[in-house]
């Protein structure tokens, strides 16, 4: 059922006051923040509410109970504390200034960072849109069997993120992309030639406001216009079959120019469709709230900068951090194990397991010190003189208890196969499943897809090798030089000489 509102341009923004660090747990999330707990309580259950409907409109799998592998969201105090912590990535991401959130997808755990309130003089993108635009990322990355181009994963995500979460319990996706007003009705637009073919990063920062606005503009229509569902899917189909982007879109969608001044008209109209999602109320029992202890939140602020990814010049700086935070709180297990990864960061091997097993000694079943543990003798064996054949038994021994702990958590999986890479052993029937199966429940971070495709490689699969690469490939804010596409292009140049080899022999 499709209904229809008219366009209203608002500005929202809220700022909770400051209380003590909090995490909520639901079945698909786990959030850190500092608000009112009434204030997380809501922001956790909305996000619930809104996984519920995307997976629903979208005919999306949903697991019982939790996820072991939830999104965490770290609500940080403003968006100069999120601008921060964009910076000191080791990513070096260039569009820090215009960042309102960003997303990383993460074998050791995806994560989100969001701000509670914009503040003054910030864009007008809500702090919830922001999220759910950056979480729509994590689901389509998540149910992706193909890949996607670079205007529709940032017009999906604009599409679903503008939902309007109504009391009674519906879930309106649709709603206009407010933020996006004064590029859509600006005098600037970006030719849909090149929409269709660039990424995020090859687009510049005069065309970039508009490349967002104008990929929502057409993802809605060709989501919501009758009969353009399918030109939509053809599309994309045509797209992963190695077909040119114009090609498709003027096969697919018919002229461009004809489409394009569909597209103007369809916005001059001001009306848009809505797809409504009735939502059963979450079971106030699945939203668990706890308040940190003094030591686990002390160590927040390095567990954030940790997670978000550090420069090597900054790790020996925020391990020292972690250590002083760390020093009043040896029994806490939460603080002890931020301090094992910092530690693990700066390549302080002995400080690392020396502060995973104090996390033990307090939580026998603390998971993550169990992988940080495994990482610092793996560190150990390659160290090793005579090969550390004994330390790497051990290592895996952890990886198997961290295993039995939560089977389906992917860090173990993976690491339990790259123990055999870094021993320069051939990999194990198991150790090979293991990293399938990683993949399978965090396909969103890219590293170990091409740990993937390097080992269906060494397997002598090079069709299944370049599905696993497709995604890479079409990221959205990759180089469009990236190590994917040119893993890509060679493999096409293997097949296509293999099939050609095939064609001539003799019968």
């Amino acid at each position: 059922m499709i209904r229809c509102i008219v366009a209203a341009l608002a500005l929202l923004a809220s700022a909770p006051a400051t209380a003590a660090w909090q995490e909520v747990r639901t079945p698909h999330f786990r959030i850190y923040g500092e608000g009112g707990t009434k204030a997380l309580r809501t922001f956790a259950v909305n996000l619930e509410r809104f996984d519920t409907a995307i997976r629903t409109l979208f005919g999306l799998d949903v697991r019982e109970g939790d996820d072991p592998n939830p999104l965490t969201v770290f609500q940080v105090e403003n968006i100069a504390t999120l601008k921060t912590l964009c910076e000191a990535g080791r990513d070096r991401r260039k569009d820090c200034a215009l960042t309102a959130g960003f997303y990383q997808g993460r074998i050791s755990g995806s994560v989100a960072f969001v701000p509670r309130g914009l503040g003054p003089g910030a864009s007008s993108l809500d702090a919830q849109v922001v999220l759910f635009h950056e979480y729509a990322h994590h689901l389509m990355l998540a149910h992706a069997h193909v890949a996607y181009p670079a205007w529709y994963v940032e017009g999906f995500a604009e599409f679903v993120s503008n939902a309007n979460l109504s009391q009674d319990g519906e879930v309106r996706v649709g709603y206009p992309a407010q933020s996006r007003s004064w590029s859509l009705y600006g005098d600037y637009k970006i030719p849909l030639s090149t929409m269709l073919t660039s990424s995020v990063r090859a687009i510049g920062v005069r065309e970039r406001p508009s490349f967002y606005a104008r990929s929502w503009l057409l993802t809605h229509f060709l989501s919501v216009m009758p009969g353009r569902e399918t030109q939509l899917f053809d599309y994309l189909q045509a797209l992963n079959n190695g077909k040119d982007p114009i090609a498709a879109a003027d096969q697919m969608f018919g002229d461009l120019k004809t489409l394009e001044s569909d597209l103007d008209l369809y916005l001059r109209r001001n009306r848009f469709a809505y797809l409504p999602v009735k939502v059963a109320p979450l079971d106030p029992a699945s939203v668990r709230i706890r308040v940190l202890p003094p030591g686990e939140a002390a160590l927040i602020p390095v567990k954030m900068r940790s997670q978000r990814g550090v420069l090597s010049s900054d790790m020996e700086a925020l391990a020292r951090d972690a250590r002083e935070r760390a020093a009043p709180w040896p029994n806490d297990a939460g603080a002890q194990t931020a301090l094992a990864e910092a530690e693990l960061y700066a390549g302080n091997v002995a400080a690392a397991e020396a502060a995973a097993e104090r996390a033990l000694a307090t939580a026998a079943d603390a998971g993550d010190a169990m992988v940080f543990k495994a990482l610092a003798i793996m560190q150990r064996a390659r160290d090793a003189d005579d090969g550390g054949e004994v330390l790497w038994r051990d290592a895996r021994d952890w990886l198997l208890r961290a295993n039995r702990l939560s089977p389906d958590a992917a860090m173990p999986l993976m690491l339990f196969y790259k123990s055999f890479i870094d021993q320069g052993r051939t990999p194990t029937t198991n150790a090979v499943a293991a990293l399938k199966r990683s993949v399978e429940l965090v396909p969103q971070d890219g590293s170990v897809r091409m740990m993937l495709a390097s080992q269906y490689l060494r397997d002598r699969n090079p069709r299944a090798a370049r599905k696993a690469l497709m995604p890479l490939a079409f990221d959205p804010h990759a180089e469009p030089d990236s190590p994917a596409r040119r893993l890509i292009e060679r493999i096409d140049q293997e097949i296509a000489a293999t099939e050609q080899s095939s064609a001539a022999s003799p019968r």
